[in-house]
Order: C-alpha cells, then sequence, then structure tokens
C-alpha cells in the first residue's frame, strides 16, 4: 500500500506559493489605493482651505436708500445669506456718504463698500479697494432699445405738463443735479453737455442754465423734489429713479416724465478693500454671485438688478474719461 504523506511545515507546494503571491499583490494593491486616497483626501483639504477666510468677521457698507425700514429688512436678509455661505459674522452698516466708506477701506473697518463707479475710481486711484462684482441692469438705452448688461442709463425728468423734448431745450432754465458727486446724477450728464457740443469743454455750467439757476442736492429724491414742487425744470438722476419704485412712490412717478436719456452709466460696484489677500477676495465675489442667483427679489431690492463679474479697468473705463472731461467745466 502507498501512503501519501504531508508535506512538513517547512516546505510549500507551488500552489500554495502562488496563493501567497495573490495575497501579497492584493494586499499591495489596497496599500496603494489606501495611500492615494489618503493623498486625495488631503488635497480636497487644501481645496477647502483655498476657499475659507482668513477673516473672522465681514463688514459690508451699503448706501442708504429713503425707504429705511425695507433696507434693514434687505440688509438682515443680505447679512443672514452670507454668513450661511461663508460661515462667519456679517455687520451691514449705511454710511452716509463715501468719504466715509472710503476711510473705513483704508482702516480696515470696512471690508467691502458698494459704492458708485466714480467712487470706485477714486478708491483704485488711492490704492484703497478694487472692484469685486458690479450690478447688471435690464433698462432702455438713449435710442429706444432693450439693455442688459453692467450698465445703465441716466435721465432728465420734468413734470408731464412741460413742453420740454430735450436737454437744449432746458437753456436758461432751473435744474437740479442730484449732487455734486453722483455719477448719473451729474458726471454723465455734464459729460453729455460737452459732447453734444451744448457746453463746450471748459466751459461754463451757468453759462447754458443761467446765474443761480442749477441746484445740487444730496441724492436722487432730492433732485427730483426740486421738480415735484416747481423749484426746477428738470433734475438729472438714474434711469431706476423714475423706472422702479425704489426711491420715488408712485404717485410721484406719475406726475414726471423723461425728456431725455444718457450713457452709458457704469453700474454701481462692490469694492473690496486692497489689504484683503486675494482669496479673501475671490471667496466673497463667488458668495455675493451667488445670493443674486439664489435670492433674485432681493437683488432686485438692494441692487436694482443682479450682479455679475467685470474687468475692473474696464468697467471704469467709460467714467473716468468723463470725469476728465467734466473736470475741465467752470461753475
Amino acid at each position: 500500500m502507498l501512503t501519501f504523506l504531508s508535506p512538513p511545515a517547512s516546505f510549500e507546494t507551488h500552489s500554495q506559493k502562488q496563493m501567497k503571491v495573490l495575497i501579497s499583490s492584493i494586499i499591495f494593491a489596497f496599500l496603494v489605493l489606501q495611500s492615494c486616497s489618503n493623498s486625495s483626501d488631503s488635497q480636497n483639504e487644501n481645496m477647502e482651505a483655498n476657499s475659507s477666510l482668513s477673516i473672522s468677521s465681514l463688514n459690508i457698507a451699503l448706501k442708504p436708500n429713503k425707504n429705511v425700514q425695507s433696507q434693514k429688512l434687505d440688509e438682515k436678509s443680505l447679512g443672514e445669506a452670507l454668513e450661511k455661505i461663508l460661515g462667519i459674522p456679517v455687520n451691514i452698516s449705511t454710511p452716509s456718504n463715501k468719504t466715509i466708506i472710503e476711510a473705513g477701506l483704508a482702516n480696515k473697518t470696512i471690508d467691502v463698500g458698494y459704492v458708485s463707479s466714480s467712487d470706485a475710481i477714486s478708491f483704485a486711484d488711492n490704492e484703497v479697494a478694487e472692484v469685486l462684482v458690479a450690478g447688471q441692469h435690464a433698462s432702455i438705452d438713449p435710442q429706444g432699445n432693450n439693455y442688459v448688461g453692467p450698465y445703465y442709463f441716466s435721465v432728465w425728468l420734468s413734470l408731464k405738463d412741460r413742453p420740454y423734448k430735450g436737454i437744449a431745450d432746458l437753456k436758461g432754465k432751473k435744474i437740479a443735479f442730484s449732487s455734486r458727486t453722483s455719477t448719473s446724477g451729474y458726471l454723465v450728464p455734464c459729460w453729455d453737455l460737452i459732447k453734444q457740443g451744448i457746453i463746450p469743454e471748459g466751459g461754463s455750467l451757468q453759462g447754458f442754465f443761467g446765474e443761480n439757476n442749477i441746484f445740487y442736492g444730496t441724492g436722487y429724491v432730492s433732485a427730483v423734489e426740486q421738480v415735484l414742487e416747481g423749484k426746477a425744470e428738470a433734475a438729472a438722476v438714474s434711469y431706476y429713479v423714475f423706472e422702479k419704485d425704489k426711491h420715488l412712490e408712485l404717485e410721484q412717478r406719475e406726475k414726471l416724465k423723461v425728456i431725455q436719456r444718457q450713457g452709458p452709466v457704469a453700474s454701481h460696484t462692490f469694492c473690496a478693500r486692497m489689504s484683503l489677500n486675494l482669496n479673501n477676495r475671490k471667496v466673497i465675489q463667488n458668495a455675493l454671485l451667488q445670493i443674486v442667483k439664489d435670492k433674485p427679489e432681493l437683488s432686485q431690492s438692494l441692487f436694482g438688478g443682479t450682479l455679475t463679474s467685470v474687468d475692473s479697468k474696464e468697467h471704469l473705463k467709460a467714467p473716468r474719461e468723463a470725469k476728465f472731461k467734466v473736470s475741465t467745466l467752470r461753475e
């Protein structure tokens, strides 16, 4: 009888060797995959870190609106939405003028300010802040065409019963500008007077409108009130003062008409202080763009449209030229 003996423990069959090699290969492959997974996790963590903020809170300055109660509600909604996206406290204030905003950006008590393109030029020239995003509006251009983009238009308003059909009809008449610093309520209307040849470069505003016939307001509403009260024949303001219910009551708007449009006017911008690092600026930019997608009604109420990313130099090119030309005018 033949007896088959089991091999000793120190001896392995060919099949057993193959099995050990296979198991070793599987273990090695697992370790490699695990290492890659850990590396990928590490990269993801780094990417998340790059999308986080290095500031503990965000301070935003908005321009005040006539309807204080409505703006307070909008500010609360904006702050809560930003806090949810950014994961840090958001404080919103409404300084009375751009000088306060510029000082806050310079001393780091304000991180982001929502200001006109004229203000944005001043901030950029003083190396205080740069444009993050700009407003995007739907409007009607001077030729009567529908327009959507990061510009809007300035208008001259008068009472409906007045005979005026254009700015040339206002020679020698009392008029109101929104303020001396307003882009749509002063800068662009004056630039248009120069472009039309109504007032030459280096000329005088009073030479056309008449001595003591020019009123400078403290904002859009103050200029329009001069017209409604019969103290001025026309007022230069932004188009949305007439076309939207943000500044005037319906009863007031129904008494007015547009006698001329001019522009385009570079839209208002969110500017971030220069001392914020690039990553912080990008994260805040993305958060603002996300909010206008998620909350279109809030965006319309606060900004008169949506927001969009723009090339800062290109966006401020036209108002820079306007600012230069208008600076040559005499009172």
